[in-house]
């Protein structure tokens, strides 16, 4: 009884701090993502330390150490699937087609650099190689849902700036699932051999590419019949049915390669029923925007921002500092170069540049991957997932000042 009034407590608490977060955001002119990863920073082990331990979102299906801990996870992961869900609606995909070029451009630049560079510096911190390539994966990659998240929030969503930053975020996620598959691999080839290492890895991919096929199909298929049949006389009972398939494709892909599958699930899914020609799509947008169902997203911002344990990495400091230095040098100056001949004006690109920096729920789930899998010990985890919260938290305040500069490319700037 007495832990259940703890966890009831604690929850709303939770609920109350995201929301006051989001409130206090309206009146400062900022997205509510920041507040809240700074509420959970709070309330996590840096300062307050309720939990005695962070949630580490990702590991699905871990052991967790209580049951407050258990029932986090559960809500963060619900918040996720949406999140990476109404991403994948709400971009605008076929608008996306139109910046290819600038896309790859912004992509390779800014995935290829920073890679190398994070690589590099980390392998000067860090023991093995393993190691550094699976810290670059972490900090290479870009943000998906929580760049539609702010993007939306501020009204951008369908600008240029917005199609390109989203394509790019989606790009890049899919190489730091690649670099991290090359780290498991150096990993394996080291303790294994290479023979071993081999037949592990392209089984490994062979079943992703595997599942992800058969996601689209089933994804698909079920949205072409109940577009041909019966959704118009009962399209609340057809929704709920292609959630459900969903749910069923996430849970079998957990199983088997961890809570990143919902990031490829989820943002599929929602990409395929934002392509489809369903009025249903339009209702949904809205009501995903309403509080209680956005409260799942909330929490999960705050319990992100509980992962962050800044007193985890009092002997790493020095670490922190040059990643976060190294990572946004990198990121800035690949997006420059990306830039220069595609937009010929600093208010056309600085916003493109600025928006990279933010690593996210994919880099999040990438770091608890990797060190679910041992391939980073908990201080280099720490420093990991500080270094994505810090550059996630500072972005949308980059993207703020770069509103004031005047910009023909969204038709007269960025606000």
């Amino acid at each position: 009884m007495q832990t259940f009034t703890y966890l009831t407590i604690f929850i709303i608490m939770i609920i109350l701090l995201a929301r006051l977060a989001a409130l206090l955001s309206n009146r400062i002119g900022l997205t509510s993502l920041s507040f809240q990863l700074l509420a959970g920073i709070l309330i996590g082990p840096t300062l307050l330390n309720f939990l005695e331990t962070p949630v580490v979102v990702g590991t699905w299906g871990s052991i967790s150490p209580s049951l407050l801990h258990s029932v986090l996870k559960i809500i963060a992961e619900i918040g996720l699937i949406q999140l990476m869900f109404l991403a994948g609606v709400r971009i605008n995909w076929h608008e996306l087609k139109a910046d290819l070029k600038p896309i790859f451009s912004l992509s390779l630049w800014g995935f290829t650099l920073t890679a190398m560079v994070v690589a590099i510096v980390a392998q000067g911190f860090v023991e093995r190689w393993t190691e550094a390539l699976a810290i670059a994966a972490i900090m290479a990659t870009g943000s998906l849902g929580i760049s539609v998240y702010h993007f939306n929030e501020r009204g951008l969503l369908k600008s240029r700036t917005a199609n390109i930053v989203l394509g790019s975020a989606a790009l890049t996620g899919l190489l730091a699932i690649l670099l991290m598959i090359a780290a498991q691999a150096m990993n394996y080839a080291s303790n294994y051999g290479a023979f071993k290492m081999a037949i592990a890895v392209s089984w490994f991919v062979a079943k992703l590419v595997m599942f992800f096929a058969i996601t689209y199909f089933l994804a698909s298929r079920f949205l072409r019949l109940i577009t041909r049949t019966g959704f118009q006389k009962r399209p609340l009972q057809a929704f709920i049915g292609y959630l459900l398939l969903v749910a069923a494709l996430y849970a079998w892909g957990a199983m088997h390669f961890g809570s990143f599958a919902a990031v490829g699930v989820a943002s599929l899914a929602g990409g395929l029923l934002g392509m489809s020609n369903l009025g249903l799509k339009e209702k949904m947008r809205g009501g995903f925007g309403a509080s209680l169902v956005s409260l799942p997203m909330g929490i999960l911002f705050v319990v992100l921002g509980m992962e962050a344990n800044f007193k985890g990495i009092e002997k790493h400091a020095l670490f922190l500092m040059v990643l976060l230095l190294t990572v946004t040098i990198a990121k800035l100056f690949g997006g420059w170069l990306a830039t220069r001949k595609v937009f010929v004006s600093s208010g056309e690109r600085f916003p493109i540049i600025v928006s990279s920096l933010a690593q996210g729920e994919i880099g999040m789930v990438i770091a608890a991957y990797l060190f679910s899998r041992g391939l980073l010990n908990p201080s280099q985890f720490d420093v990991a997932i500080i270094g994505v919260v810090v550059l996630t938290m500072i972005t949308p305040m980059l993207m703020k000042i770069a509103s004031y500069s005047p910009s023909p490319f969204d038709g007269g700037g960025m606000g």
